[in-house]
């Protein structure tokens, strides 16, 4: 399922190049949703300590980018 996306961190370092262009809130919502995804991936995995701490890090700036 998610390996068919791209992954959420190649998602993440588009929505920071954007800057302030037209498709910013597209992919915003395009890095949330693979980071859903991917959270749901490790739902029952206790491993991928320093994964969980970078996708926290990482909804806080797309929090603050819009």
């Amino acid at each position: 399922m998610f390996a068919e996306n791209p992954r959420w961190e190649e998602l993440y370092l588009r929505t920071l190049l954007e800057g302030k262009g037209h498709k910013m809130q597209q992919r915003i919502t395009a890095t949330r949703q693979a980071i859903s995804g991917r959270l749901h991936d490790l739902e029952h995995d206790s491993d991928h300590h320093v994964e969980r701490y970078q996708i926290e890090n990482a909804k806080g700036s797309l929090c603050a980018l819009g």
